[in-house]
């Protein structure tokens, strides 16, 4: 059987009272003299206690849950690395995070589980509010603080990383090796927020450094079977870099270029958004903005964690994270840099 608070209180020789204010943090028990609450903590480790949080949250109102709520779960990187700073961090501020698949038609279900769970609050990934409108309005009617990791959230808490400023620093890089005509490249939806703010630096960077140019935003539905001949098009029209709008379809580009004998950086150069994996393991491996998707899952944890125990009921919600160019291979430099 399940080591007790009873069985804990006869072997110390303390009232239970005591020592559930102990195990529980309570803050009475900060009255108890500190050689009392260390052995009070020796005897629960000693017996293997282990507290009930399902029993504790039904006398409060609501359990040390977290609910991390996505669309992708482990099936896309960022997403894996996103979830792996959500975790982190709720563990080392003890607390336990549940995890749940947005799919079709799902978002009864998981609301039934929130408030199953009486879960303090819950972390979103989504591309965008609109997937996830049923739960939180179901959250804000019962008074459950909720955020938004790489996506901001006007009503709650939202970390996003700086985009914007990480595509016109990718101008800027262009600009700087002596490139006469970038474009940017894009595939996802132009009504989602990231694509949103990468095309909008795109296109102040152009106007910022290129003032002659005229920014050039080109979307492919089918990034493998229109590659090929895009890249002909780009050729022929004297581009010389393309700015990806992630490491996926600068990948998809160096791979068809290196298939139709156009050399990378050396006719072309590419620069993804994203830092992923397959950025640093491609040929020749991809210069590409880093998002520190671990770091934004951290915070968006700490800053409701801070809601739920209203600790900084003032801070600002909406966090830009910094980004930054990490340069490997795939950006030619044509003679001396400009400064």
């Amino acid at each position: 059987m399940p080591v007790s608070l009873k069985d804990i209180s006869e072997k110390v020789g303390i009232n239970i009272c005591s020592v559930s204010q102990v195990l529980n943090n309570h803050p009475r028990a900060k009255s108890l003299r500190p050689e009392t609450r260390e052995k009070i903590l020796a005897a629960a480790r000693e017996l293997g206690y282990c507290k009930n949080e399902m029993a504790a949250s039904m006398t409060k109102k609501h359990s040390r849950v977290l609910a991390f709520v996505t669309a992708e779960m482990g099936s896309v990187e960022y997403t894996g690395r996103i979830q792996n700073g959500v975790l982190d961090c709720a563990s080392a501020l003890d607390y336990t995070v549940t995890v749940h698949r947005l799919k079709n038609n799902s978002q009864h279900e998981i609301i039934r589980k929130i408030l199953g769970w009486k879960a303090a609050g819950v972390i979103f990934h989504v591309a965008d509010l609109s997937e996830i409108s049923e739960i939180s309005c179901a959250l804000e009617q019962n008074g459950i603080p909720w955020g938004t990791v790489n996506l901001s959230n006007p009503r709650n808490i939202g970390v996003t990383s700086d985009d914007c400023a990480g595509v016109e620093s990718a101008v800027e890089l262009l600009f700087r090796k002596g490139h006469k005509k970038p474009v940017f490249l894009m595939s996802g939806n132009d009504s989602f927020e990231y694509i949103v703010r990468r095309k909008s630096g795109y296109i102040a960077g152009m106007k910022k450094y290129y003032l002659s140019g005229t920014p050039e935003v080109i979307h492919v539905s089918e990034p493998e079977n229109e590659m090929t001949e895009l890249l002909s098009t780009f050729i022929r029209q004297g581009v010389d870099a393309v700015i990806c709008e992630n490491d996926h379809i600068a990948s998809v580009l160096i791979r068809k270029a290196g298939s139709a004998g156009i050399v990378v950086p050396e006719d072309i150069s590419v620069i993804g958004f994203g830092n992923s994996i397959i950025s640093q393991n491609i040929s020749p491996r991809l210069t590409t903005v880093v998002q520190d998707f671990e770091a934004m899952g951290r915070e968006t944890v700490r800053l409701l964690i801070e809601v739920i125990e209203q600790k900084n009921t003032t801070a600002e919600n909406q966090q830009l994270h910094p980004v930054e160019i990490v340069e490997r291979d795939s950006v030619y430099n044509y003679g001396k840099e400009i400064i």
